[in-house]
């Protein structure tokens, strides 16, 4: 039951991010904006911004799904360990 946990556990990296995508940005662990800088941030980005014609890769559904399958795993032993 145990090891079936760390298997669960070992998929995810600090954050709770799966390891498995190491292309995706850490959490950001800096001091929060106030509302100006908030504001002037958000006009940079705005101002960095290209659209492109081309389609985008659609992922959510697909990391819906592997979210769903790891909860679910973790809900199986969670509830094996209780029964046990």
């Amino acid at each position: 039951m145990f090891e079936g946990l760390l298997r669960v556990g070992a998929r995810f990296g600090a954050g709770g991010l799966p390891r498995e995508r190491p292309d995706e940005e850490l959490p950001l662990r800096s001091e929060l904006f106030s509302a100006d800088q908030m504001e002037q941030h958000g006009k940079t980005l705005a101002g960095l911004h290209r659209l492109s014609s081309q389609r985008g890769r659609d992922q959510l559904l697909a990391r819906l799904a592997e979210n769903a399958d790891v909860l679910l795993q973790a809900y199986k032993l969670l509830t094996a360990a209780g029964k046990a």
